[in-house]
């Protein structure tokens, strides 16, 4: 018998219901699920420094029930059910430290890391929001003009989503600049939008790790 967990990053609290969903599809070998993070490799190193993977040398001694499931998206734990309350602790503290989500499958409940996400919000005048809420996003986009003329949220160093308004971005009067970088340098791209509803629903779109909205436009590197 065993004590199962699921460890994700999510951008925004998710419901029990949408966790459920997104574990079961991970457990069957899903993936495009949501976004690789860098952090859950940083979850993953120090998970196993401290409690290496199942094999036959430590079978006698480790608390996990069979070898660790991991994947660019999520890591899968099946925890020994006579050492569930010590590892569940020591998980749940590890994951809220390093911004990882994680599903109990035998509760159906999100464990959401203390702080909120890692996601930050910038404006032109300088001012940041972290952990932005959809609201603010909406708020903040909304509001450009020739003056505030650019929003920036960044979910980690080198994961952002960036539009900029109008002449001051390089784009004729009315139109946006919206930029996107997964990573890597070479991962930036820019293209060039006339609708702002267009740029919300990529702003809330990349935030949650749907990647749909970029169907459709006609996107250039960014060069450095």
């Amino acid at each position: 018998m065993s004590f199962d967990l699921g460890f994700w990053w999510e951008a925004q609290p998710v419901s029990s219901a949408e966790a459920g969903q997104k574990y079961l599809a991970m457990v069957e070998g899903g993936t495009g699920i949501v976004h690789e993070r860098s952090a859950l490799a940083t979850f993953y190193n120090e998970l196993t420094s401290q409690f290496p993977d199942l094999s036959e040398e430590n079978m006698d001694t480790s608390p996990w029930a069979s070898s660790l499931y991991r994947t660019d998206e999520c890591v899968i734990v099946s925890i020994s059910y006579p050492r569930k309350l010590e590892m569940s602790s020591f998980l749940f503290g590890l994951a809220s430290r390093c911004g990882i989500t994680c599903y109990d499958p035998q509760e159906s409940r999100v464990h959401f890391p203390e702080g909120g996400n890692a996601a930050s919000l910038e404006l032109a005048d300088g001012s940041i929001v972290d952990s932005p809420s959809r609201d603010d996003v909406a708020r903040a986009l909304n509001g450009l003009s020739l003056e505030d003329w650019y929003v920036i949220v960044e979910l980690e160093p080198g994961w952002f989503i960036q539009v900029g308004f109008g002449v001051a971005a390089g784009v004729p009067e009315g139109f946006y600049a919206l930029e996107v970088r997964e990573g890597a340098k070479e991962k930036h791209f820019r293209a060039v939008v006339g609708e702002l509803a267009r740029v919300i629903d990529a702003f809330y779109r990349f935030i949650a790790g749907d990647s749909s909205w970029q169907a459709g436009l006609q996107f250039s590197p960014v060069s450095y």
